[in-house]
């Protein structure tokens, strides 16, 4: 998460909300009858939807930041950029 903080796309509570939400509703989605080579995919749409939610809920203008927010919140969300760390340990 502190490559989305760098980019200052939106404060910690957002994060912190945004990143929650996306958990509930993945977590809920987990217990369906759908594959899990899916999740990665639905976590960055809940994530899109969640943010542009966020843009909304607080009167802000800048929808194209809050869906790229929610974006990489839900990218990151569901371990799709697990491997951005890599390389040394």
């Amino acid at each position: 998460m502190d490559y989305i903080n760098n980019l200052n796309l939106g404060s910690a509570a957002e994060l912190a909300i945004i990143s929650a939400i996306i958990y509930m509703v993945i977590s809920a989605i987990k217990k369906t009858k759908i594959d899990n080579k899916w999740l990665p995919w639905i976590s960055m749409i809940v994530g899109t939807i969640v943010g542009l939610l966020a843009v909304v809920t607080t009167r802000d203008v800048n929808y194209l930041q809050g869906s790229v927010l929610g974006l990489l919140v839900g990218g990151f969300t569901s371990g799709l950029f697990d491997g951005f760390k890599g390389g040394s340990n």
